[in-house]
């Protein structure tokens, strides 16, 4: 019997039940296992709220403490859920179970987005590539079997995994031919967060180079609406992205005379404390991170001229201006936070802190970070993490991140904007140590404008959530592009694209396409 087919074949109907409790993020999912169920098998398939499950195939998705019919097959003891439970017996973030129990398939999640990843796996199973969209990958259309007796649980190993739209020029250009915005927007950020709910990320850096988040305010409502956490990179505060976002605001206001630098006291100080605050406001109501800290506008150093003024300091008196004003700006942006969120949301939200170029020497100079802060840390732009948290911070409450580069965009010698020459190999390596020395917060990868990174931004998504388990597939990166080359094209051409690719890894690796130069080589 534990042979026996669940799924109808092309003839036959599906039906999948929910309850009209559900967060909208997940309805969106169940609308789109709908459709990839039609595309994939070829049956009919009805998607609907307290069913009465009359078809070939029930398929009941339900969120944990939301969904009556889940809650009762667990307290039944029928819904197995130990797996997704922690030694104290608590869920644990985002965790999933598909489950067939007296021929219903179960899909049951922790929370929201572990009910989605739970949809979306079974739609991967299905044949239906993450990268049907941005890659074309045709769905596989043919018999899908899942027998009686399936049992699938899972949960992420890091808690924010995600990724950064930066240098994005390029997928501007293609936005401008191929969206009604013309614009990296709404239109092409939908398809971006599919993207990442399918690849079972949950975090986004959005572009900051050719526009800004904020100008429309639909993409904030569009990422709690599919349930995307959305931060800013380690130059941008308070969810304000500064480079593009700075001047319009400034200018609106009538503010002629402002600079951001917060050295200048008085009115300057307070004129940025509202434009952090009404960056806040706007986000109020979604699901963020809070970077905070200060750099110049468009990634340049902390600008502090008031203290440079100061003739009576020398570099070390300098630096320790610099810390105390550091310590000040943390107080005041901390301070925004519980006023616009309240003091419960405030002190329960991630606030990240990236100690990065000049701001990692204030750091080593004895900045004081916040306990609860996250600290995240960053590779060397060439795939090699700097540094990883010593004994004393691993005690942090806010834990640690990591921020990573596949696309970096600096003078020319420095660049690789077109290809990521990183091999996977050496990306897992740093991934692994990071994972094993406790940088298990987050994870954000710069991923360029998206194109043509596919392979790197999975397998560095699917690393956050599988590191440290048991049979992970992003620990042998060979077999890794043998299955990404197997699933998402056809011709089975996986082991040979294996060897191709580990090839150029060693080549490119010697010496970046973008630094090749007349003299390279003898």
């Amino acid at each position: 019997e534990m042979d026996q087919n669940l799924f109808p074949d092309d003839k036959g109907s599906a039906v999948l039940s929910y309850s009209e409790k559900e967060d909208r993020a997940v309805k969106r999912s169940i609308r789109q296992l709908k459709a990839d169920i039609e595309r994939t098998i070829g049956c009919r398939c009805e998607a609907e709220t307290g069913g009465d499950g009359k078809a070939d195939l029930c398929i009941e998705i339900g969120t944990i403490g939301i969904s009556d019919g889940i809650d009762r097959l667990i307290r039944q003891g029928k819904l197995i859920t130990d797996p997704i439970q922690d030694e104290n017996g608590a869920y644990r973030w985002e965790g999933y179970v598909i489950q067939e129990v007296e021929g219903v398939l179960y899909i049951a999640g922790v929370d929201r987005r572990g009910t989605m990843y739970g949809v979306y796996e079974l739609s991967r199973r299905m044949g239906v590539s993450p990268w049907h969209y941005f890659g074309d990958v045709p769905v596989r259309k043919r018999p899908f079997e899942i027998s009686l007796g399936f049992y699938l649980a899972d949960y992420p190993s890091v808690q924010y995994r995600g990724i950064f739209i930066n240098d994005e020029e390029e997928l501007e250009a293609w936005a401008k031919e191929h969206t009604a915005d013309g614009t990296i927007g709404p239109e092409l950020y939908e398809k971006i967060f599919e993207l990442l709910l399918r690849l079972k990320a949950n975090y986004i850096w959005p572009a900051m180079h050719v526009n800004y988040f904020n100008e429309d305010p639909r993409n904030g409502e569009l990422a709690d609406e599919m349930g995307i956490i959305v931060g800013t990179s380690h130059c941008d505060m308070l969810l304000r992205s500064n480079q593009n976002e700075w001047k319009p605001w400034r200018e609106r206001k009538g503010y002629s005379d402002l600079n951001y630098d917060y050295s200048i006291e008085g009115k300057n100080r307070e004129r940025i404390r509202e434009y952090w605050r009404e960056g806040l406001e706007q986000n109020r109501d979604y699901e963020n991170t809070y970077t905070i800290g200060m750099r110049g506008i468009h990634d340049s150093g902390f600008v502090t001229s008031k203290i440079h003024e100061n003739k009576e300091l020398d570099e070390e008196g300098i630096r320790r201006e610099k810390i105390k004003l550091m310590q000040k700006v943390f107080r005041d942006q901390r301070e925004i936070l519980q006023q616009v969120l309240g003091k419960e949301r405030a002190e329960n939200a991630v606030q990240t802190f990236v100690p990065y170029k000049e701001v990692l020497d204030l750091y080593d100079a004895g900045l004081d970070v916040p306990e609860d802060v996250t600290l995240i840390w960053v590779n060397d732009n060439f795939g090699h993490m700097r540094r990883y948290p010593d004994e004393k911070e691993l005690g942090r409450k806010g834990g640690h991140g990591l921020y990573f580069h596949n696309s970096y965009w600096a003078h020319s010698e420095m660049c690789y904007l077109f290809i990521n020459s990183i091999p996977l190999a050496q990306t897992g390596n740093e991934l692994e140590k990071s994972y094993r020395k406790g940088i298990r917060k987050l994870w954000v990868l710069n991923a360029g404008a998206l194109k043509p990174l596919e392979m790197d931004i999975e397998y560095f998504l699917r690393y956050g959530w599988e590191a440290g388990k048991e049979g992970a597939v992003t620990r042998d990166p060979q077999r890794f592009v043998q299955e990404w080359a197997d699933y998402n094209f056809s011709g089975e051409i996986g082991s040979e694209a294996a060897d191709l690719y580990e090839k150029y890894a060693q080549l490119t690796n010697v010496r970046k396409v973008e630094h090749l130069v007349s003299d390279a080589f003898s």
